[in-house]
């Protein structure tokens, strides 16, 4: 009876540790900023955004969103869906180049689907299309920056405006998103940064989208 307390006692404490680590966030923010100490990155924080890591283990290194943004008023007026202006940082091993993710993510748009599960997040397997790509530097890093654009379709709800009619009809709404995707290799980690907003919305957003991309520290 005491060697199988001693056996329970042992297991319970072999399970803290692995729980503790599935707690683990993948990004500790303080000050302003989101240190990843496991690949060894961060980035500054504006106070305009709200930022928030994942629990371990995740391809997902940190999602940031905008808290004061511009939504055109026709749409809230109606209760049309809106898209937030949003960066995403992911990371995983990568075998391949930069230019063989990229090859990667344009067979996505053809194919629509993927076996890669970043590119699988992106959401860019329906309605999106391939503009163009080029290289930047990001922190000294020779990185590959592509735009896509993510088509949709929004539905609003409009009341009749007489008095003598009740009901409502359907308005639709054809635009895009703008989306910039860069791709980073460091040894064999690659890292994948997202960021989109709404093509009405991207010039008034851009300048912000690049100040926080260029605080990037590898």
């Amino acid at each position: 009876m005491f060697k199988v307390m001693i056996t329970v006692f042992m297991v319970a404490l072999m399970a803290v540790p692995a729980a503790q680590a599935k707690k683990q966030q993948t990004v500790e923010i303080k000050d302003g900023t989101a240190v990843d100490k496991t690949h060894g990155w961060s980035i500054s924080i504006p106070d305009n955004w709200k930022a928030k890591g994942m629990k371990e283990p995740s391809l997902e290194r940190l999602f940031l969103q905008k808290k004061n943004y511009m939504i055109n008023p026709y749409i809230e007026r109606y209760g049309g869906d809106y898209t937030i202006p949003t960066i995403l940082i992911y990371s995983q091993e990568f075998d391949g180049s930069t230019n063989d993710f990229e090859a990667l993510i344009k067979r996505c748009l053809d194919e629509h689907k993927s076996d890669n599960k970043i590119i699988n997040k992106l959401g860019i397997d329906k309605d999106c299309d391939y503009i163009v790509s080029g290289d930047v530097v990001l922190d000294s890093v020779q990185t590959r920056q592509i735009y896509v654009k993510r088509n949709y379709k929004r539905v609003l709800v409009i009341p009749s405006k007489s008095a003598f009619e009740s009901g409502e009809t359907l308005e639709y709404i054809n635009d895009h998103e703008v989306h910039e995707i860069y791709l980073a290799k460091i040894e064999n980690r690659l890292f994948v940064v997202q960021i989109f907003c709404e093509r009405e919305f991207y010039d008034a957003n851009v300048e912000e989208f690049h100040s926080i991309l260029n605080s990037l520290k590898w």
